[in-house]
């Protein structure tokens, strides 16, 4: 009882019995009430006509002269199946049917009579052996019958009610032949149903186990339009984003294990070498310098990793204040002038308006703008030009950063948002890069809820486009 297909199976089959059985039961009473009421209806017609003959007997020939009727009685109860008594208006039994005891003949018998009012007239029905009569039960109906207004008697028509069970047994045993097999075809039925439903979800169950393993190959392939199938494809695309995530956390170790390990060994090499004394004295000064960069590099890298956990940890939470966007972009630029100046660049920045006020994480913001100016400088050549520019629309204010460096390929622009991720491009000009800066960029952007884009061609320069809300 530990699967789905046997408590499915389990349960429906019961549920099938339980519905079959009150049919069944249902079925029975129904013929039982019927054959019953159509016999007592028979009974009722049959004791008018009776009646009528018995009263122009009487009527002719006065009350001897019904023993006259005796051969028409046993006529009438071998046609209908029932045996008929006739007691006068004392009760007493002047006819009877050939099969009752003659004993009884010209006795008083006590028995309850109810009256009761039909379609035909008035007529007693009475269940049992009419005080002793009959040795077995009886179904008797009655019609008292008057001349002039003077009551003459009751000629009853009887008839055993275990013929009447008898015909409601036979029905029984026929509505019980067709009930089994009606429940065998529920049952084949129900199997194959319950087989149906429950082989997918083994599948995926199944498959929901390798994957939890770590294996994220594994794809359902249930040809299904149903809640099953629609399970099935998410679990598809699921393992689909896992193994792509997959993917990317093993290139990601991968990546901070080279920017790692790159920088330690050639620290390492410097430091030993500065120390065994195989470096001169004259550029121990150099190297020591070369030591130190790696070591920035090193703390930008992990910088990077702490933002990029820090952003997890914030689960999109914001510190959002009013602040001027364009006082903030001319102060990063400030802090750029050395670069700028080294490497003789022109800075041309368009503000739509003086003043451009956001409601935005002001630290956040800081970091976007730093990282795109900074991505700007690195790969712009000497002698060309960046372009800055805020404009309103709207509710929304939108920053443009754009170079005249290399551009970005197709391809690497599907990437480029990506962790540890380099296009090839950069490889050769970022040297101190961890490939972190963009997908900051990204997530600080899309965790207060805007927009950034890229638009790029290669050897015509990069733009990146980002969207604030406007304070009000």
């Amino acid at each position: 009882m530990n699967t789905l297909f046997k408590k499915q199976f389990v349960m429906q089959s019961f549920v099938l019995i339980i519905s079959f059985a009150l049919l069944g039961a249902g079925l029975t009473k129904a013929f039982s009430s019927f054959f019953v009421e159509q016999k007592k209806d028979i009974l009722i017609e049959q004791s008018k006509k009776i009646s009528k003959t018995f009263k122009q007997a009487y009527f002719l020939e006065g009350r001897y002269g019904l023993l006259a009727l005796q051969n028409e009685i046993e006529i009438l109860e071998e046609y209908i199946n029932a045996s008929f008594v006739f007691v006068d208006n004392e009760d007493n039994i002047k006819i009877m049917s050939s099969d009752i005891d003659s004993k009884w003949y010209n006795k008083k018998v006590n028995f309850e009579k109810n009256l009761k009012e039909g379609k035909n007239g008035y007529y007693y029905e009475i269940q049992g052996t009419m005080g002793g009569i009959f040795d077995e039960p009886m179904l008797s109906i009655g019609r008292p019958m008057t001349i002039n207004e003077v009551y003459i008697g009751t000629i009853f028509i009887n008839t055993p009610v275990t013929d009447l069970f008898l015909t409601v047994e036979k029905a029984y045993q026929i509505i019980m032949l067709f009930t089994v097999f009606a429940i065998i075809g529920a049952f084949v039925l129900v199997y194959l149903f319950s087989k149906k439903i429950s082989l997918p979800l083994i599948e995926i169950n199944n498959a929901a186990k390798i994957m939890a393993n770590g294996d994220f190959k594994k794809r359902i392939y249930i040809n299904s339009k149903d809640e099953i199938g629609q399970l099935a494809n998410v679990l598809n695309d699921m393992a689909e984003s896992l193994d792509e995530q997959e993917k990317r956390r093993r290139e990601f170790i991968s990546n901070i294990s080279h920017d790692i390990r790159s920088p330690l060994t050639s620290m390492k090499g410097f430091l030993q070498a500065i120390i065994d004394g195989t470096i001169p004295e004259e550029k121990k000064e150099k190297y020591i310098n070369v030591v130190l960069e790696e070591t920035e590099r090193l703390t930008i890298l992990a910088n990077n990793i702490l933002d990029i956990n820090r952003l997890e940890d914030m689960d999109n939470q914001n510190s959002n204040v009013n602040f001027d966007l364009n006082e903030l972009i001319r102060r990063i630029i400030i802090s750029f002038e050395a670069r700028v100046v080294s490497k003789n660049l022109n800075i041309q920045i368009s503000f739509g308006e003086k003043e451009t006020f956001v409601f935005a994480d002001l630290e956040k913001t800081q970091r976007v703008v730093y990282n795109l100016i900074d991505n700007a400088i690195k790969f712009t050549e000497d002698n060309k030009s960046i372009f800055i520019s805020t404009n309103i629309k709207l509710d929304k204010v939108y920053v443009s950063i754009k170079d005249e460096g290399p551009g970005i390929s197709l391809e690497d622009q599907k990437r480029i948002f990506d962790r540890f991720y380099k296009a090839d491009y950069s490889r050769g000009k970022d040297k101190k890069g961890s490939g972190l800066g963009l997908s900051i960029v990204k997530e600080f952007i899309l965790s207060q809820g805007e927009n950034i884009e890229l638009k790029s061609e290669l050897n015509k320069g990069s733009e990146f486009i980002f969207t604030l809300t406007k304070s009000e």
